[in-house]
Formats: structure tokens, sequence, C-alpha cells
């Protein structure tokens, strides 16, 4: 496994307040660079951009704004970041198209943008080829034979 592929799929802490989101940014900005980018929603032809990391901060600030946009309250909820102290690689989900936490079974929903400090490699956003198996509801909520 790839040094990206093992952070994408590592442990995240969640971005609760909207400044701590903000906060998140503030140190891309003064990171040092590069960052990439990408759009998993595209999926395995996700197109990465190198950014320095002010251009990074900005891509993560206007998302945060449209974000707050959409999504009323003081919660944000929706950026998530392997290192808060320490960026390195940054999820954020669509408010609209973010799915719920009671989701079973299927591919994980893709981020609306990731920035990295390595190289994103698109082909972890691909959704799996595996056939969907019908299971019955215990099975799926209890991953029986899994």
């Amino acid at each position: 496994m790839s040094e990206f592929e093992q952070g994408y799929w590592g442990r995240f802490s969640g971005c609760i307040r909207w400044a701590d989101a903000e906060a998140v940014a503030e140190r891309v900005a003064a990171s040092e660079g590069p960052w990439y980018a990408a759009s998993p929603e595209a999926g395995g032809e996700a197109a990465v951009a190198e950014l320095s990391p002010e251009a990074a901060a900005e891509r993560l600030r206007e998302r945060l704004a449209e974000m707050r946009r959409l999504k009323r309250g003081d919660y944000c909820n929706l950026v998530f970041v392997d290192d808060p102290a320490d960026p390195g690689l940054i999820k954020a989900f669509h408010p609209k198209r973010a799915g719920d936490a009671c989701r079973v079974g299927g591919d994980p929903i893709p981020p609306w943008d990731v920035l990295s400090r390595v190289p994103i490699e698109p082909a972890v956003f691909a959704p799996s080829e595996a056939p969907a198996q019908k299971q019955g509801l215990w099975k799926r909520v209890l991953r029986i034979g899994s």
C-alpha cells in the first residue's frame, strides 16, 4: 500500500466547529509545500493539481465558504484531517452529498475534495469492481461471514 493510500484509509479527526476547520486552513497556509488536490467524486479519473500552501489553504477556505452557505449551524462536521496540529491529508465532504452515518455496504461515499502533502493517486478513488451481493439486512448490519 502506498503512502497516499495508507493516509487516505487511515485515521482522521473531525473538525467539529467551523473555527477548527479554519484553523486547519491557517496551518496549511503556514506549511511547506507542495500540496496536492483532487476531487474524488470523479472516481479513478480525478485530476490532480499541485498547489502552493497558500493556494491549498485558499481552496480549503473556498470549500468551507460553500459548506457554510449550504449548512446552517455552529457545527462543521464535514472536514476531516489526519493531524489537526500538523495537517498532511484533509478530506472535505459536500453537505448535500455526504450521505449519512447509517449507510451499510457498498463503496464509501467519496469526499468532495482531498488535499494532501504527498502525491495523490486517483486510482484510490475508483469504485470497487466487486459485484454487489444481495444480503439480508441483519447480515449487512452485522457483517456476518465477511
